[in-house]
């Protein structure tokens, strides 16, 4: 069965070509587009993805991590009489726009963190934490716009008008179109004129002997005008409030589909034109006493030989790409992403020869006769 699937298909090279091109072209854009629409949307939540070991406390007003109305510093002070709370880490993101010596400018997002504890950043990072201590220290991206204008790790440079130091720098630590510029919170505050008697959020550790509902159940009882949330689930909220309204998951998920009903029309067209042009040899094989059974295995055990190394190809093409674009776009390739991949493949392979096996099986044997 393999060998003459493989017969059928070696008979006309350029159709062979084409359904390659098609299934490997339509695969390659599903994971591509689901890769960067991933690495859109976890890098809009990083911030709160990579601190879930924190109970966030944030204002009640707040639908998501980069939504952060400004809290009362004198709910530090409550949080620390409230059952279970070990220890409150005030946070502060405010915005920022560098200035380099060649005149060009770069938005970041400033984030200030408690020195005695480094709570909510930076993180990908393995480097010295206690460099932030120094004078105007900050600590950016690697590959983000400070770096790609060729400040490296002790240059200065403005940051909203006044003078900073890079001390170091993370790996792939970055918002969703912006970077983030990690410094201790007093610095924070000077550079996005934040009052002392403000933070954007408070990131609170818990006795060990109280569990971490607990003490979310705790706070959100006891502290009126604040909102607490579980690191994962706080997290999970900016997930979702990011994929149902900013429109990325629509905008990227059209183009899915379209990648798709593209695979469909190449895939389908091209393997039913392969199967008309080889009728004769379909309408032999019956007449000789080849069941519909037999020639439906001979075109699906081709479409799967199609799927596989078109997925193979395409596969080959997405992973190349997310290395390459790694700096840029640091896209996404989950294995839940490559499972789909793989149904899609399948999917459009074996629906894509349904067209052809409809036109054999209506075949006659004495037809092959009279063509």
């Amino acid at each position: 069965m393999l060998k003459t699937a493989l017969q059928f298909m070696w008979y006309d090279k350029a159709k062979m070509i084409g359904i390659l091109f098609g299934i490997t072209l339509s695969v390659f854009l599903i994971g591509q587009q689901i890769g960067i629409c991933l690495a859109l949307i976890f890098s809009a939540s990083s911030l709160a993805s990579n601190n879930t070991g924190y109970i966030w406390v944030v204002s009640d007003k707040s639908r998501e991590v980069n939504d952060l109305p400004a809290l009362d510093m004198r709910i530090s002070r409550a949080l620390m009489s409230v059952n279970g709370v070990k220890r409150v880490n005030p946070l502060i993101v405010t915005a920022g726009s560098a200035k380099f010596n060649n005149g060009k400018k770069a938005p970041l997002s400033i984030v200030g963190v408690n020195p005695a504890t480094f709570a909510g950043g930076p993180w990908n990072f393995k480097g010295d934490r206690n460099k932030l201590l120094q004078e105007g220290a900050i600590i950016t991206d690697g590959w983000d716009a400070v770096l790609n204008e060729n400040v490296k790790t002790g240059d200065k440079f403005e940051l909203n008008g006044q003078q900073v130091i890079l001390v170091d720098s993370t790996e792939g630590a970055r918002g969703l179109g912006v970077s983030f510029a990690f410094t201790t919170m007093q610095l924070a505050r000077k550079l996005g004129k934040v009052s002392t008697d403000e933070a954007s959020a408070f990131l609170v550790e818990w006795d060990p002997k109280y569990s971490e509902a607990q003490v979310t159940e705790n706070i959100n009882k006891v502290i009126p005008g604040v909102k607490a949330r579980d690191g994962q689930k706080f997290s999970n909220e900016t997930l979702t409030y990011i994929s149902t309204s900013s429109g990325i998951v629509a905008s990227f998920g059209f183009l899915v589909v379209f990648a798709i009903i593209t695979g469909f029309a190449i895939v389908g067209l091209t393997l039913f034109s392969a199967v008309k042009d080889r009728i004769r040899d379909y309408g032999t094989l019956k007449a000789i006493g080849g069941t519909n059974g037999v020639v439906r295995r001979i075109i699906l055990t081709q479409s799967l030989i199609y799927a596989v190394v078109g997925f193979s190809l395409a596969l080959f093409m997405v992973t190349g790409f997310i290395n390459g674009t790694k700096k840029t776009l640091n896209a996404q390739l989950p294995p839940a992403l490559i499972a789909f991949m793989v149904l899609v493949t399948i999917f459009i392979s074996v629906i894509s020869s349904l067209f052809a096996m409809r036109r054999i099986t209506k075949l006659e044997p004495a037809e092959v006769f009279r063509m």
